[in-house]
């Protein structure tokens, strides 16, 4: 009983410290700020940590519902058409209209920033605890600083210049200022190296649902990708690539719980649920009660990828209502069929293909092109140069990544391809590459101005 208690008071004591509705809030009262947490043991750190995994599947940038990060940026570029006429964030996204005082881009920046004030948390817990093994302390700091690697990438990547958050001390959080978008992402790759030296390899359940050195060294790999170290993208994907825990899946196995492409998934909080994509993009009549695939996406497919066949899903007779087939469960079964897809195998393959070619070696970079192609039933490819490298991978990862969490988005706009968008979005314009920082945080904090370019 004792245990459980301590259990619930740890939670009990986070949770009010993610009690405010704003990130930056107006003065919390006395005994809500700077709450030092304290792990008597080790279930209450694990628990603890459980609940930013819970966090993170419900809301922000990696959660599945429609107005999360996953359906928003989808609509923002040339994957998903919003169909319904209801005053949803996603149709805000679909028609470029974001502001700065926009529901969505509120709540995205605050949830994030709430899971990264939770982390925060628990790793000043963990300095504070004497009762938690030090094997169950190293795995919970490196769970806790790859979170908050992961959401501040997101953060950058979305947003543009944020604040990097380090502390709960709440004094501080209330001036913050915001970083370059290059030292935001060198901080990313530094709690991930802490990370990977703290993390074991090895799963610590049956599932892939917690992080490990695996899940960081998949990020490293992403990270250093989008900054351009084409050596350290290729070493680390490499790594998981030779790895013989994941495995290319068969097409129609990818998105499933068991799948052995999966480097991490999150797991549904209700035993049998599976994710909420299948929830808000399968749909069985016209028209579509949300969205529906953008035609442009459908047609992008070559002709014989079975990706098509498997991935998307035809409604009516009309040939133009399609939906995302990844996730094929819709609400519960028994059990559970499926869990959200974070970090999957087929990006290492992807990042190898891109590292490699930028650094000219052409005959590796097709070899890792042609296996996801050839999983695809596709011929294989021979580029010889960049631009036709680029070409060729950029829409290997749009065919392969359609409608999982912004690929599209931030791939475009790291090889400044989001003009590209102007054959679907007329109106696009060049600062809608990265979105506005909410008016709220702005009043509250002036030292986040100015506001981003263009809002």
């Amino acid at each position: 009983m004792k245990k459980i208690k301590n259990i619930l008071y740890v939670i009990g004591c986070i949770s009010v410290i993610f009690s405010c509705s704003d990130f930056l809030d107006i003065d919390a009262p006395k005994d809500q700020v700077d709450t030092k947490v304290v792990f008597n043991d080790d279930n209450t750190a694990i628990a603890a940590m459980n609940s930013v995994y819970i966090g993170l599947l419900n809301e922000g940038f990696l959660g599945g519902n429609i107005s999360s990060n996953v359906f928003l940026m989808s609509c923002y570029t040339d994957e998903l058409i919003v169909t319904t006429s209801q005053d949803l964030d996603v149709r805000y996204f679909y028609e470029l209209n974001v502001q700065a005082d926009n529901k969505a881009i509120r709540e995205l920046w605050n949830s994030s920033y709430q899971q990264i004030y939770k982390v925060n948390a628990i790793l000043e817990g963990l300095n504070n605890s004497v009762g938690v093994t030090d094997s169950v302390k190293e795995q919970i700091r490196g769970e806790a600083l790859a979170v908050r690697a992961l959401l501040h990438f997101y953060l950058t990547q979305t947003f543009g210049n944020v604040p990097y958050v380090t502390t709960i001390d709440y004094n501080i959080n209330k001036r913050i200022e915001k970083f370059e978008s290059a030292i935001i992402m060198q901080n990313a790759i530094n709690d991930l190296l802490e990370a990977e030296e703290l993390l074991k390899p090895l799963n610590i359940t049956s599932e892939r649902i917690r992080i490990n050195r695996d899940v960081v060294e998949g990020f490293l790999a992403r990270m250093y990708l989008y900054q351009e170290n084409w050596p350290l993208a290729q070493e680390y994907a490499e790594r998981l690539i030779n790895n013989h825990t994941y495995e290319l899946e068969s097409l129609e196995n990818v998105f499933l719980k068991e799948s052995k492409s999966a480097i991490w998934q999150l797991k549904p909080l209700t035993t049998g649920f599976n994710t909420y994509d299948a929830m808000f993009h399968i749909f069985s009549f016209v028209p579509a009660p949300f969205v529906k695939l953008n035609l442009e996406l459908v047609n992008a497919f070559e002709l014989d990828d079975q990706r098509k066949l498997n991935w998307i899903k035809s409604v009516g007779s009309s040939n133009e209502n399609f939906h995302a087939y990844k996730y094929k469960s819709v609400g519960s079964t028994s059990p559970s069929k499926e869990y959200s897809m974070i970090l999957r195998i087929e990006e290492m393959y992807l990042i190898a293909a891109e590292a490699t070619a930028e650094q000219q070696n052409w005959s590796i970079s097709n070899v890792y092109v042609n296996t996801i192609r050839e999983r695809a039933n596709l011929s294989n490819v021979n580029f010889q140069s960049l631009n036709e490298a680029t070409t060729v991978i950029l829409q290997e990862r749009r065919v392969e990544f359609f409608c999982e969490l912004g690929h599209r988005f931030y791939d475009l706009k790291r090889k400044n391809h989001l003009d590209d968008l102007t054959a679907n979005k007329p109106n696009w314009q060049p600062h809608l590459n990265v979105l506005p920082i909410p008016q709220s945080e702005l009043i509250l904090n002036p030292n986040l101005l100015p506001q981003n370019t263009g809002y």
